[in-house]
């Protein structure tokens, strides 16, 4: 029982979550969610049973205006989160339910969202959880990514882009390079998300944070740098991730 792994004094807001995804599992709906009158009448019923209001017209689902909108089935949601809270990987969750690692984090990270919106005390809880007992291939990708990043920062006599030569140096703190022989200075990065992305320093120590767990706000005071540049650096470093092929810890980042 996972009642036994979920301290006393967050029983309550436990049961209340759970019964959300059970009725949302067995598609049960009392009133239109946007005008709440209780006339309204089925459409479909596959592959999500959809209704119409005979009031106000709109069409809708037992998840609609949710996080779960979209993500059926919808009896996978309970079955996540209970195996996350037995510390099942989500690799082993895929597995049992023959899906990818990709649909699981993003259901897992769906109910996050929801936990954070109804249920923070239970929020707070599972998300320090969830953040002491990274996957294997969370792990993997993020070395991955280190490996990457300090690649890059550390490449010695790249090929000039515009002669081909090797024999360049670099100029400052970034990835730029001189050419010797033609005299052109290069940008390894140069047409990438990377190009313009200030402050390479700190660019290991925020993918570090960033797979801790850490929200925008907790970023921005220890990197003392604006939200919109930690917005933006989310962004462009879950799109290199991507790129990389490190789509679960992408998933990952983008969530937290």
């Amino acid at each position: 029982m996972i009642d036994e792994l979920i301290p006393l004094e967050l029983h309550e807001e436990l049961n209340a979550f759970r019964h959300d995804l059970e009725k949302i599992t067995s598609q049960h709906i009392d009133a239109c969610p946007f005008c709440g009158k209780n006339e309204f009448y089925l459409i479909r019923s596959k592959p999500t049973t959809t209704y119409r209001c005979k009031a106000c017209y709109k069409y809708f689902t037992v998840a609609v205006n949710t996080p779960f909108s979209r993500l059926t089935p919808f009896n996978w949601l309970e079955i996540i989160f209970i195996n996350r809270i037995q510390n099942q990987s989500y690799n082993t969750i895929a597995n049992n339910l023959g899906c990818s690692i990709e649909k699981v984090m993003r259901r897992d990270h769906a109910m996050i969202d929801y936990l954070k919106s109804h249920y923070h005390s239970l929020y707070q809880w599972y998300t320090k959880k969830q953040q002491s007992c990274l996957n294997p291939v969370l792990i993997e990708q993020h070395k991955v990514i280190n490996a990457k990043i300090t690649a890059l920062l550390n490449v010695q006599n790249p090929t000039c882009i515009h002669c081909g030569s090797t024999d360049t140096t670099k100029v400052g703190n970034r990835t730029c390079y001189r050419c010797k022989r033609c005299r052109h200075s290069f940008n390894i990065l140069n047409g990438t998300k990377l190009n313009r992305l200030p402050k390479p320093e700190l660019w290991l120590q925020f993918i570090d944070l960033l797979v801790a767990g850490e929200t925008n706000a907790q970023l921005e005071k220890k990197l003392k740098l604006t939200d919109n540049t930690i917005r933006s650096w989310r962004s462009t470093w879950c799109t290199m991730m991507k790129q990389w092929n490190c789509d679960a810890l992408a998933i990952w980042c983008q969530s937290h």
